[in-house]
């Protein structure tokens, strides 16, 4: 594919960022490779985001109703006329060579382009949370999108939309490509909804049902995953103090292993021991889990299903 062909719409889904959309845009602006439109879908904003949007060259505002990111972004990707997506939050901002930089990896095969660390991304490393891909940081074919329905819309999945979606598109043929890496930049806005690690817990424990549902994942295989997902976000809930939410998660474990965190729980509100230590507690009470052999009872093909399983041999951890 020339560059000629390439036609990227910049897709950002807003709520309320009538005070820092405008730096977001301009980052679209100042790319050294131009998109060939900007749409902002403005996502039921009580504020001036829309008004402030439609100000900016390039850009078009749709306005919905509020229904979540996912819906929010599936308007816009509909929308556009561009045969490639780069998705934006309104509260990231691109780096000015990200376009330029990402078309150099487009291939007849290749769905998804980013720029994170992970060399190689599949199912089962996505499944296992071994790798991980940033929206902001993605260019991504339309027809990929629209191959696998695009975002879960539903709010169950809110903030982990982007799971859901790479999980979905890992089970095509599409590939993921690495680019070069650090093309976007996070802002702390207060409107992050990563920020909350006990809605998130909920979010991907939602994804891992739907996903599970469709794969047919063996309930055991699926109720190892959604353990190992709880306690991850326990951790991360007593490193930030919050107990009784990291109580409330550790509950719908397994009883042995909710009667040892519980019991930890309890020392460490008083205690308050470092980050670190928790994760070395993490370590020590499942560190057996990386000597586990998947039954690989499921639908998944078979290339998929045999890469899933070596995944499920090592450590589930965000990396």
């Amino acid at each position: 594919m020339g560059n000629d062909d390439i036609q990227v719409s910049a897709v950002i889904p807003a709520y309320n960022a009538e005070h820092f959309i405008s730096e977001t845009i301009q980052s679209i602006l100042d790319q050294t490779w131009p998109v060939c439109e900007i749409i902002v879908v403005d996502d039921g904003s009580s504020d001036g985001t829309a008004d402030v949007a439609a100000k900016f060259p390039k850009t078009r505002v749709i306005r919905r109703p509020n229904g979540g990111q996912g819906a929010a972004r599936n308007t816009g990707i509909h929308a556009a006329a561009g045969n490639w997506i780069g998705l934006l939050d309104h509260d990231d901002v691109w780096s000015p060579e990200k376009t330029e930089l990402q078309i150099r990896h487009i291939q007849a095969d290749v769905g998804v382009i980013h720029g994170n660390q992970f060399e190689d991304i599949d199912f089962g490393k996505l499944w296992h949370r071994q790798v991980h891909i940033g929206p902001s940081g993605t260019l991504i074919r339309k027809k990929t999108l629209l191959d696998v329905g695009g975002f879960e819309e539903s709010r169950a999945v809110m903030g982990v939309e982007d799971l859901n979606l790479w999980l979905k598109i890992a089970l095509t043929d599409w590939r993921f490509v690495r680019s070069e890496a650090n093309l976007f930049s996070w802002r702390a806005t207060g409107q992050n909804q990563s920020g909350d690690d006990f809605k998130m817990s909920s979010a991907e424990l939602a994804t891992i049902d739907m996903i599970g549902t469709r794969v047919k994942c063996d309930p055991m295989e699926l109720a190892r995953i959604k353990q190992a997902s709880r306690v991850e976000y326990a951790r991360n809930l007593i490193a930030e103090g919050r107990w009784d939410k990291a109580a409330e998660l550790l509950q719908q474990c397994s009883p042995d292993l909710a009667s040892r965190w519980l019991s930890i729980v309890s020392s460490l509100k008083f205690n308050r021991l470092a980050r670190r230590d928790l994760v070395a507690w993490l370590q020590y009470i499942d560190q057996g889990r990386g000597k586990h052999v998947c039954s690989g009872n499921c639908e998944l093909p078979e290339k998929q299903r045999r890469l899933c399983m070596d995944s499920c041999r090592q450590p589930y951890a965000r990396n």
